[in-house]
């Protein structure tokens, strides 16, 4: 989990004649990305990610961050990165608080509950206005949605791609056809 590049936005325009990329930050918040040193490009409609390029500078401007990248000297080549995604390398993901965790990362964790055993792997984060939802698929398809709050979630571990769960009795598989228990 903690290893792979993660999507902080999306280039959405270029400023000015030397090649500067506007990009739409994902989380809002511009300011914790000023700091980083290179970034991957994802270009809509390939699968491949490019190689890395080194950021010449960077700055936050709202919820905006405007990087200066090597090698994208002027507006067409900046206007001809529209569209990708901007990727941070692992080592340039900053540090989060304690107890907070990027959404992204967490997508492919095994979940273990501390009854039910191996719940499963985490297939989606879903954002549902107050606090995230786990979407876990085990392998015959049946979806367990967990709430990402503590009473639910006792443990993340980022570096083994595993979140500890004791989630209350007939929540697996309630989503799935035929639903869970019903009163």
């Amino acid at each position: 989990m903690a290893g792979k590049p993660l999507v902080l936005g999306r280039v959405v325009g270029f400023r000015g004649p030397h090649g500067e990329v506007t990009v739409k930050v994902v989380s809002g918040d511009a300011a914790r990305w000023a700091h980083i040193g290179q970034v991957v490009l994802q270009t809509a409609g390939r699968p491949s990610v490019d190689a890395p390029r080194r950021v010449e500078s960077a700055r936050a401007y709202r919820d905006r961050l405007v990087l200066k990248l090597a090698g994208i000297d002027d507006a067409n080549a900046a206007e001809a990165l529209r569209g990708s995604d901007v990727l941070a390398i692992a080592e340039d993901v900053p540090r989060l608080p304690q107890g907070v965790y990027w959404m992204d990362r967490l997508v492919g964790a095994r979940v273990r509950d501390a009854a039910l055993g191996d719940l499963g792997l985490v297939t989606d984060v879903v954002d549902t206005g107050g606090s995230s939802v786990l979407v876990v698929e085990d392998g015959n398809g049946i979806e367990t949605l967990v709430p990402l709050v503590k009473e639910f979630v006792t443990k993340i571990d980022e570096t083994s791609g595993l979140i500890l769960v004791a989630i209350p009795e007939g929540l697996r598989g309630l989503n799935a056809s035929g639903g869970g228990e019903t009163a």
